[in-house]
């Protein structure tokens, strides 16, 4: 499990952590067409404050570098992929996306339309239900390396992962250097390792094809959230008061 201390330290904070604000979208026509109803995506937006907190700004240290009051510092995008819908859940997801494609493929049998695979059902406690996928957390350079990514995951997780047997997610590397000829065989699976470690570190656990898999059903993740929201308040409280933590 990766350790819970920032990499960076707390002064290098663009604002306090303890402001960021998720708000969730998700949107459909009346009469869902194609894949809308096996494939539903969520949009997740991280911002600093909501609008109309601008006398958070007086009150910052160092406000004068803080972001604006609602302004967007990242976002997270994940997938339901719903039981039952009669629709084949492998063709909705191949035609989303590769990372998608290879979710599910590793937890479906060898239909689409059928159930999950037996190892799937082997590895999950209560394998009925939804699937939540997360597939992508991103969040702007200036607050990268405080541990916010998987504090924010989490948090998300838990409010989209209702009815859901599982959550899955696949550690491919998110974004690339400027340089891609730094990107060696090397280089992408020491940057896969890292990403897994991280996801580690919130629940979820190896299951098969690179694929990581968090039982809902089970307190570990629950504990394991808990633990995230007490190292936020600590760094909050670290960018409120220097020197208190």
């Amino acid at each position: 499990m990766t350790s819970a201390m920032p990499k960076r330290p707390v002064s290098e904070l663009p604002g306090d952590p303890a402001r960021l604000h998720l708000h969730y979208g998700h949107g459909h026509p009346a009469v869902p067409y194609d894949s809308e109803d096996t494939l539903e995506p969520w949009h997740v937006a991280v911002t600093y404050g909501t609008a109309g907190d601008e006398e958070w700004e007086d009150e910052e240290e160092g406000g004068d570098h803080a972001p604006a009051a609602g302004s967007e510092i990242g976002h997270l995008i994940l997938w339901r992929l719903r039981d039952y819908t009669g629709e084949n859940r492998w063709e909705a997801a191949d035609a989303e996306s590769g990372d998608l494609e290879v979710v599910v493929s590793a937890v479906l049998g060898r239909s689409g339309r059928t159930g999950y695979s037996a190892a799937f059902e082997k590895a999950v406690t209560h394998p009925v239900g939804d699937l939540l996928i997360l597939d992508r957390v991103s969040l702007d350079k200036a607050w990268r390396g405080f541990g916010l990514g998987p504090a924010l995951a989490v948090e998300a997780i838990r409010r989209l992962s209702g009815g859901c047997c599982a959550v899955a997610v696949f550690p491919g590397m998110g974004e690339y250097p400027e340089d891609r000829e730094q990107v060696t065989e090397a280089y992408r699976l020491q940057a896969k390792k890292k990403i897994a470690a991280l996801w580690e570190s919130i629940g979820f656990q190896p299951f098969r094809r690179g694929v990581w898999l968090l039982d809902t059903a089970l307190r570990r993740p629950e504990e394991l959230m808990q633990g995230r929201r007490a190292q936020l308040r600590a760094l909050g409280t670290a960018f409120q008061q220097p020197g208190s933590v």
